[in-house]
């Protein structure tokens, strides 16, 4: 920062508040223009009083001037002449020619001066002009004759506006004798008073302007400051409803005052938005908060993460952001016209229209009121559930399988063992060729499909322990589809679509090519004539890797579709209904799941989603 600085800123540097400065520049404009009034009246009444003085000085040396100059007096000059004998006009004129040589040579050095002598003993005042007789006023009388009976000057100011004059009479004496009055006059406005006089109030005028411009410039200037100050502390307010974080500027006086507290004030907001941000982002529910208008005004990350929300989603309308149907939308609608809490209400609902992939939710919705009472917005939490229903589901299914396998267990038990017997005696007659060889052979084959079936149902009742590690689906698919063309070489058409490089994904080998092999025997079953085996794979979402099996056999029609994965259900008349029951428990135990899609008369897809990670 440079020394010089603007007085604004040494005012704000020192600390002086607006309101001084306004109040000091106040009394500076009022003392100020007060003392130049009084300094004005002051100065004129002095310039005029000086000015008089100086007429009078100049008056009185002229009237002493003209008194040396006269000589012996006019009395002895009268003798000399024997006016004595002669009449008073020829007086009167002999005084006059000797009174006006005195006039002229007085003229000479003073000629702004109106110089003369009244004579006591002919009563006549000689000016220099012939108007003997007429030359004096009844005033002038008077004073002529007040100053020969004090035998003192005496001064006279006729007026101080235009045309005033100012005259001194001073008595003429000549051997103790007072012959005559001299009066010595000027006109105020021939001396140059009025010219003085004005130059002096125009000073004073100019002087006041000064201050009065000075006082308005500074008045100006310390608006113009603050209206500075306020626009940059509208900005400032502006951009803190955008940025809690954002300072006001630093002002002097009582706007510091007020943007410190600002500063305060949103640093304490800032400090309880961070707080609730926190808090929010801690919470395991979703939260979402809107206005009577619909606005969003908080929505946490785990209610944009359930929802799959853009970032920046205040400030809209829910019914804008919020996917059309979905039981939020419904719920905020409901209570913002209701104005009616609602509790714990369980909703399903699937993030794409046709996806298998459905989440169970717990919403709740409340009311947000004022103090007087008035509805201000609404509030709506919602916590997923979906594992929590899906664990129940599945501990409920594991109850009833549990039971089943017992029955299933004892059944298979109770089936092998004279199956075991009847399998010996047919082995033996057929190798003593003994009995009908083609019935023999019948039995052997209904035999064996019975032995399928038990190695099905305990398998069912009693799933192998899964040991899980990552493994290239690919090569897993490449196996499958290798053996399933050697034994049905030439019948159907097998086609593979695999994606590479594909990520590994975490399974048992062994039991997913079982489920590979039962949806792919399963197409077979559909296709007994033969047709095409489509097999394809794909990346989906990052976190799964999809294998689609499709066929273009008969088709499944919609009402089975949602029995397909029970046990024993099966539309076949010698279906066991445990293969798609197996398949569907062995995806489901590696955290992934099955999707089918099948028209009628054109084909059934299997989908099978595996996941790509252990965790």
């Amino acid at each position: 920062m440079t020394s010089k600085l603007k007085l604004s800123d040494r005012l704000n540097n020192i600390g002086i508040g607006f309101g001084d400065r306004i109040l000091g520049l106040v009394l500076l404009l009022l003392i100020g223009t007060v003392t130049l009034s009084f300094y004005m009246l002051h100065t004129i009444k002095n310039s005029e009083v000086s000015l008089i003085e100086h007429q009078k000085t100049r008056l009185n040396q002229a009237a002493r001037y003209f008194d040396h100059s006269f000589g012996t007096g006019l009395r002895i000059y009268m003798e000399k002449q024997g006016a004595a004998k002669k009449s008073r006009e020829e007086r009167i004129g002999i005084a006059a020619e000797y009174v006006n040589r005195t006039i002229d040579m007085v003229h000479r050095d003073y000629p702004d001066v109106h110089i003369g002598l009244y004579v006591t003993d002919l009563d006549v005042f000689f000016d220099g002009t012939k108007r003997l007789n007429e030359n004096y006023s009844l005033r002038r009388k008077k004073a002529f004759e007040e100053t020969v009976k004090n035998r003192t000057p005496t001064v006279q100011n006729v007026g101080y506006e235009e045309g005033g004059i100012v005259e001194v009479y001073v008595p003429l004496e000549r051997n103790g004798e007072v012959e005559g009055v001299i009066r010595s006059a000027e006109y105020l406005s021939d001396a140059g008073y009025y010219n003085k006089r004005r130059k002096v109030e125009y000073t004073v005028y100019v002087l006041v302007g000064i201050v009065i411009a000075f006082g308005i410039l500074g008045a100006a200037l310390l608006f113009r400051q603050l209206v500075n100050q306020v626009q940059e502390i509208k900005g400032g307010v502006r951009l803190l409803e955008d940025d809690y974080n954002r300072l006001l500027p630093d002002a002097p006086g009582e706007l510091g005052e007020i943007t410190r507290a600002v500063n305060r004030f949103a640093r304490k907001i800032s400090d309880l938005n961070l707080f609730n941000q926190t808090m929010l982002a801690a919470i395991d529910d979703g939260i979402l908060v809107v206005d009577t208008g619909g606005k969003i005004i908080i929505a946490n990350n785990m209610f944009q993460k359930m929802l799959r929300l853009p970032e920046q989603c205040n400030d809209k309308n829910f019914r804008e952001i919020l996917p059309q149907g979905s039981p939020f939308q419904v719920l905020l609608d409901r209570i913002l016209n209701e104005v009616r809490d609602s509790r714990n209400v369980q909703a399903s609902w699937a993030d794409m229209p046709g996806s298998h992939n459905v989440q169970e939710y717990l919403i709740s919705t409340f009311v947000l009121k004022d103090g007087p009472g008035n509805l201000i917005g609404a509030v709506l939490c919602c916590r997923d559930i979906t594992e929590r229903v899906r664990l129940r589901e599945k501990a409920n299914r594991q109850e009833r399988l549990a039971s089943l396998g017992k029955l299933v267990a004892g059944v298979a038990h109770e089936i092998r063992n004279p199956l075991t017997s009847i399998s010996c005696y047919i082995q033996h007659w057929q190798g003593q060729n003994s009995g009908d060889q083609k019935a023999l052979a019948t039995v052997h084959r209904e035999m064996s499909r019975l032995d399928t079936l038990v190695d099905q149902l305990l398998y069912f009742a009693k799933p192998a322990e899964a040991k899980f590690r990552m493994f290239d689906i690919n090569n897993l698919i490449e196996t499958v589809l290798s053996f399933f063309g050697e034994v049905f070489y030439g019948k159907y058409n097998i086609i593979k679509d695999l994606a590479t490089p594909i990520p590994s994904v975490w399974i048992d080998p062994e039991q997913i090519e079982r489920v590979v092999v039962n949806i792919i025997f399963n197409a077979v079953q559909a296709m007994p004539e033969g047709g095409s085996i489509s097999v394809t794979t794909a990346v989906r979402d990052e976190e799964f890797v999809r294998v689609s099996i499709s066929d273009t056999g008969c088709g499944i029609p919609a009402e089975n579709l949602p029995h397909l994965f029970d046990p024993f259900y099966s539309t076949r008349p010698k279906g066991t209904g445990l293969g798609l029951a197996i398949a569907h428990e062995i995806v489901q135990a590696h955290g992934g799941h099955i999707e089918v899609e099948s028209n009628v008369g054109q084909g059934t897809t299997f989908h099978i989603f595996l996941r790509t990670r252990g965790d």
